[in-house]
């Protein structure tokens, strides 16, 4: 049975903070920039970097904002699980590595309030869901994105089995996730999408089958974590 590097995986989320420090102090780059420019400008050319500027500050509001609120909701703990919560918690991760992405995609989630006690940590199959959702998002952001809707879904099927599944319009190349992406360069969106897909691949316990075509895509991720 394959197990989470608990010290790589806390690694990869201090390396998030660094992430997240890269885009805010990116955010306060162009607001510096602005600021030169417009002294320097007469008041008509000023006015469009002073939008730019207000534009910028938004946006990183936005970011301390999101990450004050929703890196708690990232927090993984315990031998249990609430599946609606689980959702929102790999959402929530999904969301701190995949930031741009998120604005032009909307995620509807099907899953109950019960609680489900589990046979391993819940940080290994936050890990193996994550890596999914981030294998499918890392691809789509080589293109053209789009505004469109994924589905996600968590059902129990039996007291060890339960079913994780995403679906959407938009497809991408199935064999992306039969092995390890070690071509990426290093960061900790890469490091935490390749912690949960070499226990997808390695593991027993996880078994994914993926459909996808023009148009449809569809990965049925069946889970042998209960301990019902």
């Amino acid at each position: 049975m394959a197990k989470l590097d608990l010290e790589n995986y806390v690694d990869a989320m201090l390396e998030t903070s660094s992430v997240a420090a890269h885009d805010i102090a990116g955010q306060v780059h162009v607001m510096q920039f602005c600021v030169e420019e417009l002294g320097e400008h007469t008041s008509v050319k000023g006015k469009k970097f002073l939008d730019r500027l207000e534009s910028s500050i938004d946006e990183l509001t936005d970011i301390i904002s999101f990450y004050r609120v929703y890196l708690r909701k990232a927090a993984l703990t315990g031998e249990s699980l609430i599946p609606h919560q689980f959702l929102e918690k790999v959402l929530a991760t999904s969301n701190i590595t995949f930031w741009n992405e998120f604005k032009k995609i909307h995620f509807k989630t099907n899953a109950g309030n019960e609680e489900w006690k589990l046979s391993v940590p819940c940080a290994e199959v936050h890990s193996v869901v994550f890596s999914i959702i981030a294998i499918y998002l890392e691809e789509l952001k080589k293109g053209q994105l789009v505004e469109f809707e994924v589905e996600l879904g968590l059902k129990k099927l039996d007291s060890q089995y339960c079913q994780f599944t995403l679906s959407s319009n938009v497809a991408v190349d199935a064999k992306l996730f039969e092995s390890i992406d070690i071509a990426s360069s290093p960061g900790a969106k890469v490091l935490r999408k390749n912690l949960g897909h070499e226990i997808l691949l390695s593991s027993e316990l996880y078994e994914a089958k993926i459909t996808s075509s023009n148009g449809s895509f569809e990965i049925i991720l069946n889970m042998k974590v209960l301990d019902e």
